[in-house]
């Protein structure tokens, strides 16, 4: 069986060889080498060791970063064969730095100079430029910007691939790449393959993103007839309902950033095109692998463009070209629509591939493949051709009109050779065929051709109120890790319908999730009380009962849900595992095997068979009939999937640990947190009670908290707590959880009760977590702890009076700006900021340069009502911005705008007027572009300088005219107005009221603004997501200052 196995792994893993086998010559093998270069850096630093509220936990953020460059080695590795060249940072995510076109000399991949990490991420720190993979729960993977596991090798059919590829925490699932280079292409291919070592559904998202430089000659080659963005709306494509043609770079001349998620044509390329150069580049991924495209564009105002200086020093603005599993990146609003999240299933494994490849001197291209690129258009009552080849090509040409063939050649290229040629043809366009008969290559020039039908709106009386509505609500809130809304939408299912089956095993899958194993057999028993074999109710009854130790039902459990193929693999392999831990070899054995029957790629199940094998022989050949193979078969099956396969080099040095398989060891875990890597197997071997080889791998970890407390458990001592450093501990596994209950009942602790309280929080549990960290009292002399009490207090208990005494004791610990940060923030957010003052003005003055603590003291001295004071401030700060940030330009305008009623009321109106106009600059220093004009929301600015006018006798009601004019809207998700600005339409609406109840000329006009208007005023769109506008509080406060003016 196993042998079989391989075969067909083998098969997977050459099928693009198989596919696009052609005649070729010999060329010499690709190669590779490895070194170290140096670059103009801009590092980030500065950790943040407060535990984070969010999803992303437990990993961290980094917050610092830096204007001044340094010179920094990084490793790189370059893989080259005639065609191309590939530069590759392990350490930097394992990004693809550039990829060079040997024809041109000329990168076809954004190729940036400097490396400038800005705070982009979901931790922060990101960098610009080449191609990288994402996975995670959304936007850059946590690992973009620091080191990850890689090697590489020499394959046997001439080509070099680097694997790159990390334990992802936020899933505990493993993603791999490889980046293959062939001897023989123009073209390099990425493959990737993932896989959920978890028993539990896990999130599922994964983009990639290649940097390309922007232009104005730039063409995106999308097929599509529409564009969705991240909250499922969709609009036209490639020509926008404005009437421009949005497929052009330099037609994106409108709005703010830009995410179009092209859609509506059954496409497997996506491509771009400098025609001004000649040059351009192909993706090419089957509709299976990749369905999603997408292009991403700063935006062409000063609001994107300020971020070419923030990203690099020389090598201008860029573009991004996206491919995703997904339609788009679905942001939580998109689950409204029918473009919802995805799960990924237990143990469940993923591959896909793309091909990437330079482009020149085709003037652009309509199909492209695996092998090359065409592009057709009609001149002058001819029809002109061009294709691209990638690889040596022998075919031949055939091209038709209706049913007439009108040209047939043969042709023979080699790689990056490009051939030309036209034909006669006047008739109508659109009836024209394009094909390569040896090839699986047809160009239809109908424009209808390929178009889908598949809907891109949910029924407008879709009912989100009924059992069904919230169990999708709640679905999708799993996949997004928001479990708290999860369980909120599932328990209002139960309400509606107290035997609703399906959420009732949601409830289950949660509780488990939260380690609350009673609730969740309690939900799973009275699921399976309305069907005993459905599938998913039968492997969370089993999961739980396992995990109060009912291994009875936990074995029945498992066994019924074998009858539900999307359960079987998954259950097949929690069999294995729990018959090994009952000493029932063979029976363990039989069902690893059953698991790999099911799903041959479930690579938990390899691992069981091997680790198996290896400690008991004899019951292999007990279970011959199931032909298991020998565990060297196992052992290279894993490696043929996953070369970075953690568990086989730990099993080799385990097995035989000499200095050399040590060494292969180091050579697999070279990752950011290679402690996780170690704990994540040491913990798997002492779940099948292998104590002995957890320990050698805990032995060989680099120490950390959970480190020593897993090396003490397993040799049954009392951990001295002094031995645990907390800093950046944070656990997030339900087996440690586990050890931690075990190790209070022996010795409690208030570190023990910390961390636990970690876990507990991560399993949604938040109140349990806030009452276990105040029970700790204020006995603790860690910071973190109480900066992490405060903020989860707040969350939990909003409100709750030992916030600020926490705060208070965290920077009492522990003096440095976060600490200080969090305790002027609570001031000032809990109406007391004349406290926060002087705290936010003594650290200003000694550290200048620090943007951060300048930002939050320029709003100190706003909340202060020390408006010149702040605005003295910001003309000061050099702000170093994150994505979607506009505080810094928020807090400016503020402090001109209240300068400026502050000198209406002393009926300085001059003054007042300069105060309006500054009010509408947008100084780059706060880290914030200009948008255009009509995407800035003027009315309150208009209505203090009309303001300003009546005062002065001469009401000037062009200033009103500008308001009524004003048209709110959202724009690919992001607004450009300011909601709280509602109440000025209304101000508007009760002056031109007033005026048209005069007389003269005025009446008149004040009369017709007045019927544009409405009588309700301008209405403001529902969606307003998008950061684009001030903020709410920001506006709020000056709205408040200009009511009081009448």
């Amino acid at each position: 069986m196993l042998q079989q196995i391989r075969l067909r792994i083998i098969g997977i893993v050459t099928t693009a060889a198989i596919l696009t086998a052609a005649v070729v010559h010999a060329q010499q093998p690709a190669l590779f080498r490895e070194y170290e270069k140096e670059y103009t850096t801009y590092p980030f630093s500065d950790p943040n060791p407060v535990p984070l509220l969010t999803p992303v936990y437990p990993y961290f953020r980094f917050d610092g970063f830096t204007t001044t460059p340094v010179q920094q080695k990084w490793k790189v590795v370059e893989l080259e064969n005639d065609y191309i060249r590939l530069l590759i940072l392990p350490q930097i995510g394992g990004k693809i730095w550039t990829a060079i076109d040997k024809k041109t000399n000329r990168p076809f991949l954004y190729d940036n100079k400097v490396i400038k990490f800005r705070d982009i991420a979901m931790r922060g720190p990101w960098t610009s430029g080449g191609l990288e993979a994402n996975f995670g729960i959304i936007g850059h993977t946590p690992n973009c910007a620091t080191p990850v596991d890689y090697t590489v090798v020499k394959q046997a059919d001439g080509s070099v691939s680097c694997y790159i590829g990390v334990l992802e925490l936020l899933s505990r699932s493993y993603w791999r790449m490889e980046i293959r280079l062939p001897k023989d292409q123009a073209a390099f291919q990425t493959r990737t393959f993932w896989y959920n070592a978890s028993a539990l559904d896990q999130p599922y998202y994964h983009w990639m993103n290649a940097g390309l430089p922007a232009g104005n000659d730039l063409e995106f080659i999308y097929p599509g007839t529409k564009f969705l963005g991240h909250d499922g709306e969709s609009s036209e494509w490639p020509v926008k309902d404005n009437g421009k043609k949005i497929s052009w770079y330099k037609e994106n001349n409108f709005g703010g950033y830009k995410s179009y998620h092209v859609f509506g044509k059954y496409a497997e390329f996506s491509g771009a095109y400098w025609h001004d150069t000649g040059e351009g580049m192909v993706r090419f991924g089957s509709r299976d692998d990749k369905a999603g495209t997408k292009i991403w564009i700063w935006g062409l105002s000063r609001q994107g463009m300020i971020w070419e200086k923030m990203l690099t020093d020389r090598d201008g603005q860029y573009v991004e070209l996206q491919s995703g599993r997904m339609f788009n990146q679905n942001s939580e609003k998109s689950s409204l629509t029918p473009f919802k999240h995805i799960g990924f299933a237990p143990f469940a494994t993923d591959s896909w591939s793309e091909t990437w490849y330079p482009v020149s001197q085709t003037g652009g291209m309509v199909k492209a493949d695996a092998s090359g690129a065409l592009n057709l258009n009609r001149k002058d009552g001819r029809v002109v051709f061009t294709y691209y080849a990638v690889k040596e090509i022998s075919d031949t040409i055939e091209l038709t009109e209706g049913n007439s063939t009108r040209y047939r050649k043969a042709i023979h290229l080699q790689p990056s050779q490009v051939f030309t040629d036209s034909v006669t043809i006047n008739g109508n366009a659109g009836n024209l065929t394009w094909k390569l008969l040896n090839s699986n290559f047809t160009y239809d020039e109908d424009p209808k051709s390929d178009n889908l039908s598949r809907p891109v709106h949910t029924p407008a009386d879709f009912n989100w109120n009924t059992a069904y509505g919230q169990l999708v609500s709640g679905t999708e809130a799993m996949a997004m890790k928001q479990f708290d809304r999860a369980e909120k939408a599932f328990a209002a299912a139960l309400a509606i319908d107290s035997n609703y089956l399906p959420a009732l095993v949601k409830y289950a899958e949660l509780a488990y999730r939260s380690m609350r194993y009673d609730r969740a057999l309690h939900f799973a028993r009275r699921a399976l009380a309305i069907d005993t074999h459905d599938g998913a109710a039968n492997y969370f009854y089993a999961l739980s009962n396992a995990a109060t130790g009912n291994q009875v039902d936990a074995a029945d459990g498992f066994a019924l849900a074998t009858l539900d193929p999307a359960y079987r693999s998954a259950a097949y392999t929690e069999l294995s595992r729990l018959f090994w831990k009952q000493h029932a070899a063979v029976k363990a054995i039989v069902y690893a095997a059953k698991a790999l029957e099911a799903q041959p790629r479930n690579i938990e199940a390899l691992q069981l068979l091997v680790f198996m094998q290896h400690r008991a022989p004899a019951a292999v050949a007990t279970s011959a009939d199931h032909s298991v193979g020998t565990p060297a078969q196992a052992i290279e099956t894993i490696r043929l999937l996953d070369p970075l396969n953690h568990f086989t080099a730990m099993e080799a040095w385990l097995q035989q640990p000499n200095a050399a398989n040590r060494d292969k060891l180091n050579t697999v875990i070279r990752n950011e947190l290679p402690a996780e890597s170690y704990l994540e197997k040491a913990i798997w071997y002492a779940g099948l009670q292998d104590t002995v080889a957890a320990l050698k791998l805990l032995s060989v970890s680099p120490v950390n908290s959970e480190v020593i407390l897993w090396q003490d458990a397993l040799t049954h001592k009392k951990t001295d707590p002094a031995k645990a450093d907390l800093r950046f501990s944070f656990p997030f596994r339900p087996e440690t959880y586990a050890l931690l209950t075990r190790l209070r009942n022996q010795q409690d602790h208030w570190k023990w009760q910390y961390l636990q309280a970690l876990l507990l929080q991560a399993a949604n549990r938040s109140q349990e977590a806030l009452s276990l960290l105040q029970a700790t009292g204020d006995t603790p002399d860690f910071a973190p702890l109480y900066a992490y009490r405060a903020a989860l207090a707040a969350q939990v208990q909003p409100g709750a009076p030992g916030i600020p005494a926490d705060l208070q004791r965290a920077f009492s610990l522990d003096s440095s700006w976060r600490y200080r940060k969090a305790l002027i923030a609570w001031y000032n957010d809990n109406g007391q900021p004349q406290i926060a003052l002087p705290l936010a003005a003594s650290y200003a003055k000694s550290h200048p340069a620090d943007y951060i603590m300048g930002m939050l003291y320029a709003k100190t001295l706003l909340l202060n009502r020390q408006y010149a004071a702040s605005d003295a401030v910001l003309t000061k700060l050099n702000i170093i911005p994150f994505e979607g940030a506009t505080e810094g330009r928020e807090m400016y305008r503020e402090a001109k705008l209240m300068q400026a009623i502050s000198a209406i009321q002393q009926k300085q109106y001059r003054k007042a007027a300069g105060f309006i106009s500054a009010a509408k600059i947008w100084p780059e220093n706060l880290g914030v572009g200009k948008p255009y004009d009509q995407d800035i929301d003027l009315r309150l600015e208009n209505w203090l300088s009309y303001d300003l006018s009546a005062r002065s006798g001469k009401p000037d009601l062009r200033y009103l005219e500008a308001i009524v004019a004003f048209e709110p809207k959202v724009d690919n998700t992001v607004r450009n107005f300011i909601p709280s600005n509602a109440a000025v339409n209304e101000w508007t609406r009760k002056e031109l009221q007033r005026l048209a109840g005069t007389s003269g000329s005025t009446a008149k006009a004040a009369s017709t603004l007045l019927a544009s208007a409405g009588r309700d005023g301008a209405a403001e769109p529902h969606t307003a997501t998008g950061t684009a506008s001030p903020t709410a509080d920001s506006n709020q406060r000056i709205i408040d200052a200009v009511g009081a003016l009448r």
